[in-house]
């Protein structure tokens, strides 16, 4: 069955199925086959739901910035700048700016959820 899909799927269908079951042979520890199973039904899926239409996939740089950026608020004790700087590998400055608009990110938060 394997080799049927493979041979009849569209390729960017093909690398979804491949590449879903990579994660989850890596992240879920499942073992070849039934990642390969989960792959292509997801793979099948998502042709379903999306199939004919022009799907533009972002590189997700903001999301990848954003989580980062949220991971160096969550490290920061307030005298920590210069490690962090070092560890995320952008500059002191950037840790200041980053730490400043996270911290008002998340001001603004608490702020709308006590009026609602």
């Amino acid at each position: 069955m394997a080799n049927e899909f493979r041979s009849k799927g569209p390729e960017l269908l093909i690398d979804l199925a491949q590449h879903v079951a990579v994660t989850l042979i890596e992240l879920a520890k499942l073992d070849k086959e039934q990642a390969e199973q989960l792959g292509r039904e997801i793979a099948d899926r998502m042709a379903g739901h999306w199939g004919g239409q022009n799907i533009y996939f972002p590189m997700g740089l903001s999301y990848k910035l954003s989580q980062r950026d949220q991971a160096i608020y969550n490290e920061f004790n307030g005298i920590n700048h210069s490690e962090l700087a070092r560890k995320h590998h952008v500059s002191l400055q950037w840790i200041y700016k980053i730490v400043k608009t996270v911290q008002k990110e998340e001001t603004a938060k608490r702020q709308t959820d006590m009026f609602l």
